[in-house]
């Protein structure tokens, strides 16, 4: 058994020595502390699997921070995960079924790879967010928005690996019997603080990638990638390729899982790695929309541009401090704008939750331009912002690509004409604009 901890990587000490916990993040449900060790013993060779990933309360000690300073000595530690089958001994090699060997196999390459994956976030921790603070070399603010609540994600994975020795300290070889119960308490309890707590890291990706370009990091690459072996430490790994990790280890999860349930013979074993493969799915749905957000907020906040509005012009002072970053996107693409007979022009639009934006291209940007109805120019002017909750949609008889939509604002009533590339593309707006338009109808609008 020492000899598939050492090759594990991990140093563990008897329980007796285990200290408190300095960090605690309620993601799981925390267990009772037992009022005598004679009977916590007794539990626990009674129940083979730790209840929760958290343990009890102040749980961790010196093993959390041993983990975490093992796991921050540098990548070029990681093992092979077949090597399991060198630990154990021919005869029980020889009794295992083909179907139970690849099992094995991929629940040592789930143990594997975690370690390895709270080794990369101690670098990101250790070697860059600490650095650049001290330094000085980013901005707070950019700094914040790079590393956001990377502690919560590195305790949350370093109690993962927690875990993780104790099923190898209660089976006698190096073949893990049930895991089930593990990986469902890693995902599902507490699942929707886990989701919280990722979301919040993922979601700053676009920003991060953008603060760290190529050109900006070559302002401190060499304080780490050279002097002091810290090259050694970072496996030649530059921050940009180590900011994404997170996303990718939640996307390789439910893929390792399905495997494992693919060849687990237990069904309630089996049962119970689903249960956790799709609680890793409902976590990577919703921060790939958290994602889908911040990235939609970024692209507006990038390429955006309302310098365009005649500040004369009498819908500038309440557009002028619309902010679009605030709003959902719910869909987005080309559409023709007919303005009058000898006059289209093409438009970028977004159906937001509560408003359509009909956005010209110029120079990268898209910019907000109101026009007159008629060629000669009235007082008829057509704003690019369209409240919702003034409309009505309908299609234009003579043509299936195009819609009407009807601004009944409390002047007068304003008329646009727009063309979709398809005649799906035409279904698609107008249900999606009527979805959103009888969504409104029991809210008050505010434009802001």
């Amino acid at each position: 058994m020492r000899a598939c901890l050492k090759h594990l990587g991990v140093r563990v000490k008897e329980p007796h020595s285990l200290e408190s916990s300095e960090v605690q993040i309620n993601i799981l449900p925390k267990v009772e502390k037992s009022i005598e060790k004679e009977t916590e013993g007794e539990e626990r060779a009674k129940n083979p699997r730790l209840p929760s990933i958290l343990g009890r309360a102040g749980q961790g000690g010196k093993q959390t921070s041993r983990i975490q300073r093992d796991g921050d000595q540098g990548l070029e530690h990681e093992h092979d995960p077949s090597n399991w089958q060198q630990l154990v001994g021919r005869e029980v090699l020889a009794s295992l079924h083909p179907d139970e060997i690849k099992r094995q196999d991929v629940i040592h390459e789930l143990f594997y790879t975690e370690r390895a994956h709270v080794q990369k976030l101690g670098v990101l921790d250790q070697v860059f967010h600490q650095r650049l603070s001290k330094e000085a070399i980013l901005p707070p603010s950019d700094i914040e928005s790079i590393f956001s609540n990377l502690d919560e994600i590195h305790h949350f994975h370093v109690l993962i690996v927690e875990q993780m020795v104790a099923s190898w300290k209660m089976n006698e070889s190096s073949v893990i019997d049930q895991i089930g119960d593990d990986v469902l308490a890693w995902f599902s309890s507490g699942d929707e603080k886990i989701k919280q707590v990722v979301g919040t890291f993922c979601r700053n990706r676009p920003s991060a990638l953008e603060i760290v370009k190529p050109n900006a990091e070559e302002r401190f690459k060499v304080l780490f990638l050279y002097p002091g072996g810290r090259k050694q430490r970072c496996h030649w790994l530059q921050l940009k390729d180590l900011i994404p990790v997170e996303m990718q280890r939640f996307t390789k999860y439910p893929l390792l899982l399905d495997v494992i349930a693919k060849y687990t013979d237990n069904t309630v074993d089996k049962d119970k790695v689903k249960q956790a493969a799709n609680c890793c799915r409902e976590i990577l749905n919703h921060v790939n929309q958290a994602l889908k957000e911040s990235e939609d907020k970024q692209r507006l906040e990038r390429r955006l541009d309302p310098s365009a509005l005649e500040k004369d012009n009498p819908m500038f002072l309440e557009l002028k401090n619309l902010d679009l970053t605030k709003r959902t996107i719910v869909h987005e693409g080309l559409l023709s704008w007919k303005l009058y007979k000898n006059k289209t022009i093409e438009v970028y639009s977004l159906l937001l939750e509560d408003i359509l934006v009909l956005m010209q291209r110029q120079d990268g940007l898209l910019i907000l331009t109101c026009h007159s109805k008629k060629p000669a120019g009235t007082n008829h002017i057509l704003s690019p912002i369209i409240r919702l909750n003034t409309i009505l949609v309908r299609p234009v008889a003579t043509d299936s690509k195009s819609f009407f939509i009807f601004s009944m604002s409390e002047d007068r009533e304003r008329v646009y004409k727009l063309m979709a590339p398809t005649v799906a593309d035409q279904r698609m707006w107008q249900g999606l604009l009527n979805e959103r338009v009888d969504a409104l109808r029991v809210k008050p609008y505010t434009i802001s």
